[in-house]
């Protein structure tokens, strides 16, 4: 039913009073909403405005921060830079602010940076310790190089071991970032406490258990790989090729050669019929070979071995074959070889090997399968080799392999 103009002239009109009341509002707000977007550089004033500068901007005066304090006294973010800016003129007023300013902001990246460098340059090295490793886990760029240099100074590496915790995310990406020249000796309390926490990734602990191989620090190695690994086979690691390689620390390695230079492919198999895996050795022909096919270091601190093993092959096209290798652990000239594998048309062979490990190895000992004579490995060999079920051993006599 259509109502009588007289009774709906007084809806319009409240709805004309509630507009004009809303665009008042607006009217007012518009202003404060215009300058918090240019000074917090929200969207669409990321870069600032001409009348209210950037707060992102590192130059800025203190007294911009100070008169945005007094049209916004609760303002938190614009507290810590004031702190920042006032540290940066090295004015007094920055160390009296900066503990309410916390208060306020207590994870503020600018505050912290200003904490850090106080407590630094007040010999409070527990207190630069933890805010750095604040900052560090809350993305900090700028406070890596700081905690790096606290980290590898052994007269503060014991406040930053003391932020290390079952939480901690830091430890992981500092240590994946220490240059490749710094002695592990240095960091090896870092990855030992972080392995027992189990807070650090399984690559980190095999990049040390590499530089601490690298460095000759054998058992710190083997020792750190046993942890790591947790179960590992005596003497000779995964001697039937049935786990699946790292190819890392003291499990069995191999190149990734180009695809345009590939003289080896090498990779793990089934070993059907039987159970479990066997490795795959195939020789192209088409590129020269590594010095090392596949190598495993060993940690033999025993006098004499005896390695047995399996083989076959098929289509090899080589005169001298293929030798299974040992030298110490950090190189040096063949000191024992097996004699050499040629062509066994698809029938398993075996193959052992007797030596005395030579003092000067220290108890590390490479075992590598190579090319037997160096020139063959220069031309290329062609054709497929498989080995499996390996076995080291101690004995109590041994004759060296000629």
């Amino acid at each position: 039913m259509k109502l009588p103009v007289r009774s709906r002239l007084p809806i319009e009109l409240w709805l004309a009073l509630w507009l004009c009341l809303a665009a008042l509002i607006g009217w007012q707000a518009w202003p404060r909403q215009l300058e918090r977007g240019c000074w917090m550089s929200e969207w669409p004033f990321e870069n600032g405005c001409d009348k209210w500068p950037d707060v992102t901007s590192r130059d800025e005066s203190p007294e911009i921060y100070q008169r945005q304090l007094q049209a916004n006294i609760g303002d938190s973010h614009t507290y810590a830079k004031l702190v920042r800016a006032w540290w940066l003129r090295e004015d007094v007023r920055a160390v009296t602010l900066l503990a309410p300013a916390r208060q306020l902001a207590p994870f503020d990246v600018a505050l912290l940076s200003v904490q850090a460098t106080l407590s630094a340059q007040q010999g409070n090295v527990d207190v630069a310790a933890r805010t750095l490793v604040e900052m560090v886990e809350r993305g900090s760029v700028d406070a890596r190089k700081p905690l790096m240099a606290l980290m590898l100074e052994p007269s503060t590496q014991n406040a930053v071991l003391e932020q290390i915790n079952a939480n901690s995310r830091w430890l992981d990406e500092m240590l994946m970032s220490i240059d490749p020249k710094v002695p592990p000796s240095l960091f090896q309390q870092f990855v030992s406490q972080g392995q027992a926490l189990g807070i650090l990734r399984i690559n980190t602990v095999l990049n040390m258990v590499e530089r601490l191989k690298r460095s000759g620090d054998w058992m710190d190695a083997y020792t750190l790989w046993v942890t790591a690994v947790q179960k590992v086979d005596k003497d000779l690691n995964n001697p039937g090729f049935d786990q699946r390689s790292l190819r890392r620390g003291f499990d069995w390695e191999w190149q990734q050669q180009p695809s345009n230079k590939q003289g080896v492919r090498v990779s793990q198999v089934p070993a059907s019929p039987r159970e479990g895996s066997m490795l795959e050795v195939e020789l192209t022909g088409r590129a020269a070979l590594p010095q090392a096919l596949v190598g495993q270091t060993l940690l033999l601190l025993g006098d004499s071995y005896q390695l047995k093993g399996r083989y076959m092959s098929d289509r090899m096209r080589s005169k001298q074959g293929l030798a299974w290798v040992l030298r110490c652990g950090n190189g040096g000239n063949r000191w024992a070889q097996t004699r050499d594998l040629l062509e066994t048309q698809r029938q398993w062979h075996s193959f052992e090997l007797s030596f005395r490990v030579p003092a000067e190895c220290n108890g590390a000992v490479r075992l590598s399968l190579e090319a037997s004579a160096p020139w063959e490995a220069r031309a290329g060999i062609s054709g497929v080799m498989y080995f499996d079920d390996f076995e080291l051993s101690a004995i109590t006599t041994a004759s060296v392999n000629d």
